[in-house]
């Protein structure tokens, strides 16, 4: 194979299949909601949830990509969020019932509106807001028939609400003013705007989804509490020390559920980036696993309210996401929601296997390898590395279009989960931390190396790509070891940590000067570690692509990076995306970016 037989116009079918996701379940049972991008971007649709489930119907037709919903507990009401062009400053929905137009409960476009929790009465809502200062997340609580805002819990820093508990007194709520990664959860009393720690800690722990038990006594969360794995811990109402209920050896546990006779638990195992359903009794004990799951990647989970069913969106590298059902009496799984690949054949699809390869220090880093279903070349398979973004991320091996596009053309895909990303514990995870950032770029580099040398790969066609934080990466790649890329494709990445610092969305700049490093106390390393001061050891060519409302890398960022190689003569491309945010909700964008992604493909790789 050779260059001129990568084909740029073959990805346009890849990019025309659809997506469902994020599924709900009615409080009575009656009708599943979810979201779909049938429509070119995401919108709120609801079926019957019967044994043969019936016509879809689209409820929202918003100007904006739906965000979160939820339904009221007392109704078939549903609340649900939108921004404006991707920029994260959601505004809160309601549709009263499945028959009536929305209604907006917020209309402020400046402030950021993070959605909580449905009281327990369905009468209220609570939620947090920037709209005191811009840096703050306060507690409001809003009364659905009058509209009446109350704050009533106001703080320094990052905060969201999880819960009401059961007699709508009080609510669960988990802070992040350190990080991100180093939280806090808590009993704030309404009334009184106290707040109780219900999980006092020493060190760090991070927090997943809580659910609380009816009878007020206290609850279950995910977490990482005391341990280096996300584990499944039960707390009281009143604090203390927390026991655990499930622990798996070396895997996280990231998402529960609670039957709504609260007799069992449903979790979400991570083993190497693919989910595994299991369920416990609420002790913990008389564990179940499904020998026959299907294969992939699975982001949420719930009861049906009988509790004789899990319903759960299932994707994996060859599968695009779906919804599906498990009938726990008779372990048998059906998917319930399915996507039109509008006649794209997906037989072709190619799932990864993971390969671990040995870094600088020895340590062993995993990567999702996509090996082409087509024999190699004489010279062996071009490659395209992609790095995941967060930092504070993973690659699982879930459905991407690029990535079935690439193996079809004969691309070799390596996605590695370098140090610092999450599904390997906390210890695995705080390897990049602030100093030891440059770490993670020598991770890429020892594996670059190591599959450039095998038998079946081109050496001199291999190329790198990332969006936000793997963007970072992307640079830092092309300008610490400039003679081992073919060519790098940056998606809104970090070019700069100071200036990406003062500039980010203020209510989450906290949580990324945690990571990174503070600007006050590490400003020489922030300039080390920022790839635009070393930016004319950049030889490969490098395409650049960023959207105009990004709440948290900034624009600024890659104008800079494009600014400085333009007046070096580098060969560099910049594309400019209008009206999306940290990322490309809209169908006519992404096949703008995309086409372009397989354009400057064709030309360099």
């Amino acid at each position: 194979m050779t260059a001129k037989m990568f084909t740029a116009a073959a990805i346009n079918p890849f990019l025309e299949v659809r997506a469902v996701k994020t599924p709900a379940i009615s409080p009575d049972g009656a009708w599943l909601a979810y979201l779909s991008d049938e429509t070119g971007f995401n919108q709120l649709f609801v079926r019957p949830l019967t044994e043969n489930v019936g016509t879809a119907r689209q409820l929202t037709h918003m100007p904006e990509p739906v965000g979160a919903f939820a339904f009221n507990p007392k109704g078939a009401g549903i609340l649900f969020t939108v921004d404006c062009g991707g920029d994260e400053r959601h505004q809160l929905w309601l549709l009263p019932d499945l028959d009536s137009a929305p209604l907006p409960l917020t209309k402020a476009p400046t402030v950021v509106h993070l959605w909580g929790a449905w009281s327990p009465d369905g009468k209220r809502i609570a939620y947090a807001s920037n709209a005191r200062s811009p840096h703050d997340m306060d507690v409001q609580i809003m009364d659905i028939a009058t509209g009446e805002v109350s704050t009533v819990f106001s703080g320094r820093g990052m905060r969201e609400v999880m819960a009401f508990f059961p007699d709508g007194q009080s609510l669960l709520v988990r802070e992040s003013v350190r990080s991100g990664n180093d939280q806090d959860i808590y009993r704030l009393d309404i009334d009184k705007s106290a707040l109780t720690p219900l999980m006092p800690h020493q060190g760090k722990a991070r927090y997943l989804a809580a659910r609380l038990f009816k009878d007020g006594s206290g609850g279950v969360t995910v977490c990482d509490q005391d341990s280096d794995f996300m584990a499944i811990h039960r707390f009281a109402a009143e604090g203390g020390s927390a026991k655990p209920v499930v622990e798996l050896s070396n895997h996280n546990i990231e998402a529960l559920a609670l039957s709504a006779d609260q007799t069992r638990i449903a979790f979400l195992a991570n083993e190497d980036g693919w989910s595994r359903i299991g369920i416990v009794d609420r002790d913990g004990s008389g564990l179940i696993s499904f020998e026959e799951q299907p294969s992939g990647v699975i982001g949420s989970i719930a009861f049906t309210p009988d509790g004789s069913s899990l319903i759960f969106p299932l994707e994996s590298a060859s599968r695009p996401p779906t919804i599906w059902r498990l009938d726990l009496g008779a372990g048998h799984f059906e998917e319930l929601v399915g996507v039109d690949a509008r006649g794209l054949d997906m037989s072709g699809f190619v799932d990864p296997v993971i390969e671990r390869f040995a870094s600088f220090d020895g340590l062993g880093i995993p990567a999702c390898v996509y090996t082409p279903k087509t024999p190699p070349p004489t010279d062996g398979y071009p490659v395209l590395f992609i790095v995941h973004g967060g930092p504070e991320m993973q690659w699982r091996p879930d459905f991407r279009a690029d990535v079935q596009f690439l193996v079809s053309q004969g691309v070799m895909v390596v996605a590695p989960n370098v140090r610092g990303s999450t599904g390997y514990g906390r210890t695995f995870h705080e390897l990049d931390d602030r100093e030891k950032r440059m770490n993670s770029v020598a991770d890429l580099k020892a594996i670059r190396l190591a599959v450039g040398a095998r038998d079946d790969v081109n050496a001199n066609r291999i190329g790198v790509f990332g969006r936000s934080y793997g963007g970072f990466m992307v640079l830092s790649a092309l300008t610490e070891d400039p003679e081992l890329w073919s060519l790098g494709v940056d998606f809104y990445g970090v070019g700069n940590f100071l200036t990406h610092l003062i500039a980010t969305g203020p209510w989450g700049r906290q949580q990324r000067a945690a990571e990174y490093g503070d600007p006050t106390a590490m400003r020489e390393a922030l300039e080390r570690f920022s790839p635009i001061n070393r930016i004319s050891r950049m030889k490969a060519p490098l395409l650049i692509v960023h959207a105009n409302r990004d709440p948290r890398v900034p624009m600024g960022q890659s104008e800079d990076v494009y600014s400085c190689l333009n007046g070096l003569g580098h060969d560099c491309e910049y594309l400019r995306i209008d009206h999306e945010g940290h990322g490309f909700a809209r169908f006519e964008n992404r096949l703008k970016v995309f086409l372009t992604f397989a354009r400057f493909l064709e030309k360099h790789l």
